[in-house]
C-alpha cells in the first residue's frame, strides 16, 4: 500500500475467500504478549485479512497472525481496524498488515495473485 492510495482503491484489491485457519497473538501497549486466539480467515488480501474469533480483540492491537498458505505458513503483523460482531460466539475483525518482512510481502502476493487466477 502507498500512501497515495484511498481506502476505495485498496479495497478494490483482489481477496482470497478461502478460509484458513489461524493463530493470533496480541501484544499489550508496552509490547509484552497479552493473547492467544485461533480463528479463520475469511478472506485474505495483500495488505491486510478479515479473521472469525470466538472474542475480539481490542481495536489498534497490535497482533501476529501465523497462517498456513499452501505449503508455507507465513508469520503477519499487523494492527486490529476495525471489529463486528457476527452473532453471540463469533465476531470478525479486520487486520492491516504492517511492516511485513519484503520476503513475507513477496510470498503473500505471489499466493493473492496465483488464487486470483
Amino acid at each position: 500500500m502507498t500512501r497515495h492510495e484511498s481506502n476505495e482503491e485498496r479495497r478494490r484489491g483482489v481477496r482470497i475467500k478461502k478460509i484458513q485457519l489461524v493463530q493470533i497473538s496480541r501484544f499489550d501497549e508496552e509490547g509484552f504478549h497479552a493473547d492467544l486466539a485461533t480463528g479463520r480467515t475469511l478472506n485474505l488480501s495483500r495488505g491486510g485479512m478479515r479473521l472469525e474469533l470466538g472474542h475480539s480483540l481490542p481495536l489498534r492491537s497490535l497482533v501476529n497472525v501465523s497462517v498456513a498458505l499452501g505449503d508455507e505458513i507465513l508469520e503477519l503483523t499487523g494492527k486490529v481496524i476495525y471489529l463486528e460482531v457476527i452473532d453471540d460466539e463469533r465476531n470478525a475483525m479486520g487486520i492491516a498488515f504492517t511492516d511485513l518482512a519484503p520476503e513475507v510481502q513477496r510470498k503473500l502476493d505471489q499466493i493473492v495473485r496465483a488464487a486470483a487466477g
